[in-house]
Order: C-alpha cells, then structure tokens, then sequence
C-alpha cells in the first residue's frame, strides 16, 4: 500500500466518524453500551514525548504522544467515567459510560510519561507486565527486529516491517530468534552493533512496586510474552503460572487479571488460566465488556496516535469515540448474537 493510498484511507475514515458523529449515530452506540451497563477497556502501550517518539523502535501502531495522552484522558474524565478495571463488572447501568486504561508489556514510559498525567486527573489504570522481561532495554522482538531492519536496510517501508513482524508471529519461538540471529550478523557486519536507546526499556521492579503503592493495578502478560496458542501447553502453563508467581512475591497480594500476548487464546489456555486462579483476562479483539462476555475474553480497543487524531493531527475527540464507542458498540452486537456465556469469576465483584 502506497503513502498516497495510506492517507486516502486515513481521509475517508475521518469523513466517516465525523459523519456518524454529526448524524447523531456516535450518540445512540455510547447511550446502548452505557444503557447495557457495559465496560469499555482501552489498550495502551507506550506513551511517549514528541522527540523520544522519533527514537523508538516501537512501530506507529502502539505510540501514542503525550500531547495526545493528555487530551485523552481529560476527554475521558470530563465526558465519562474512568474506571478499575479490577474492580468493575459490567452488570448495571450507569450515570455515565465506563472506561478502563490498561497498559500492556510494562514499559518504562508507562511510569514516567502515562502516570503523572493519570495522577493529575485521578484515573486508574492497570498494567500487565512480563516478570522476565522488567528492566531491560529492547526485551520484545518486535523492536530488536525493526532495530536491525532500520540497521541493515534502511530504505524499507513501515507497512512492509509490519507486515514481516505479522509473518513472524506465526513462526516457532525457535525460527523467528534464527531469523534475528541472521540479521544481526548482517548488521554486525554493515553497521555494528544497532542503535540502542534507554527509551526502549521497561519498568524497574522498583518502579512497579511505587506504582503499586499509588494504587497501581499490575496484571500478568506471561512470563516472557510468548504466544500462547503457538508453544506447548505445558510451556504455556508454566509461562502462566511462573509469570503470577512472580508478581505476587513482588507486590505481597494476589495477580489475578491477565492479558494474552497479541491477544491470541484459545479454550485450552483459558482453562490453564482459570486452573491457576486468574480471575480476568484480556485479549485484543475489539469490543466491550458486557455481560455477554467470557470473563477471561474481555474484548479491549487498542489505541495509538493513527485511530484518535484527526486532519490536523491532533487529538480529536470523534476519532476517538468512533474508534472505541462505535466499533466497540459494533462488535458487542455480534457478541450477543454468537458468544455464549462461559468463565464468570467464583465471587461477585464489588462495584
């Protein structure tokens, strides 16, 4: 896909929220999802400031600016109500519609640029973190591999890195490290060692344990972000148990809410959940949290700077609402219809 096709996209898409915004249709999908008593999770992972967003090897379709973030939540705080996702449960309605942060992987911005703003505006949030990955720099394949693309062949596309990380998301754990192993001796030989950066980097077990202080939720995210649904099950049982192990040593409380790395589970691994005593888990399929959901499937609306900016490519509140609200109001229709009820936690939550 071409640059000028990119943003043809991009301008039709922004034609059509401010079409459903301006008809009233934005309005009726926040009333029924508000009227249903439904919780709606947004997925964050890095937060970064302007310069540091041109430094990461994080792809577009996880940063979000602060500058962004900023506006964001206060939308949020002014126009609904943000949310505990530990502590909520999508049962009654509501005054006004339920929103919950959370954050994936645990990177260092998360504490450093998301929580100040959250601390400002009383939000909270929660974040999943991968016990073995804390406090290292560049621990996610995903930017090691743009890090060499970026090292080694610096001409290629965005859309085609994406497409290759895509590709190898499918890939053994095995094959995709001798893939990497390749292009780092590639990269050894052109350009030295890649450019590495401490804005990369994911939170200090100190860092995590003054957040928790703050009111902080922390949820696992495995112990090393492997795919469930692509290694063995008894690999993935440990990943799941080892990962809640760790946690709870840190933190002294229970770890029972879970986020499936790239949001692919499956019966069996939610079954390997709810033996260990995970309570929620979270994927990245889009919708909301209603009653119609499977409490270890709760549907979230990934955000970044693309889905919630407008033609000026700042924060515009209809971009926003259509790529959560009206999409996740869209998907919830098809929930009702197709899914059927199935893990709801041992005890009822307090709300």
């Amino acid at each position: 896909m071409t640059i000028f096709e990119v943003e043809h996209r991009r301008v039709l898409r922004w034609l059509w929220a401010n079409i459903l915004g301006a008809s009233g249709c934005l309005w009726w999908a926040k009333r029924q999802l508000r009227r249903s008593g439904a919780v709606v999770p947004l997925t964050f992972h890095r937060v970064l400031r302007d310069a540091d967003s041109r430094r990461t090897h994080s792809l577009p379709g996880v940063v979000l600016l602060e500058s962004t973030y900023r506006k964001l939540v206060r939308h949020v705080v002014r126009r609904f109500d943000p949310v505990d996702l530990r502590k909520s449960e999508p049962r009654t309605r509501s005054c006004r519609l339920r929103v919950a942060l959370t954050f994936d992987d645990g990177w260092m911005d998360t504490y450093t640029v998301a929580l100040p703003v959250a601390r400002e505006w009383g939000v909270p949030f929660l974040v999943f973190v991968c016990p073995q990955l804390v406090d290292q720099e560049i621990p996610f394949w995903p930017e090691r591999l743009v890090a060499l693309i970026r090292a080694t062949q610096p001409s290629t596309r965005t859309k085609e890195i994406e497409t290759l990380i895509e590709n190898l998301k499918l890939a053994t754990p095995e094959q995709r490290e001798a893939y990497l192993a390749k292009l780092r001796e590639t990269s050894q030989r052109q350009a030295g060692s890649i450019d590495s950066t401490s804005i990369d980097r994911t939170l200090s077990w100190a860092a995590i344990a003054e957040m928790h202080q703050e009111g902080i939720g922390f949820g696992s995210h495995t112990q090393t972000h492997q795919i469930l649904t692509a290694i063995p099950l008894d690999v993935a049982r440990q990943e799941v148990r080892t990962s809640k192990a760790a946690i709870e040593s840190v933190l002294a409380e229970d770890c029972d809410t879970f986020a499936y790395p790239n949001g692919n589970c499956s019966p069996e691994i939610q079954n390997i959940l709810a033996e260990a005593g995970f309570r929620l888990a979270v994927t990245t399929a889009r919708g909301a949290w209603t009653t119609a959901s499977d409490y270890l499937a709760i549907p979230r609306s990934n955000i970044c700077e693309d889905n919630v900016t407008g033609r000026t490519g700042r924060f515009s509140a209809t971009m926003f609402e259509y790529t959560t609200f009206w999409k996740a109001w869209r998907a919830t229709k098809a929930d009702y219809r197709l899914k059927p009820r199935t893990h709801r936690p041992a005890t009822p939550v307090t709300v």
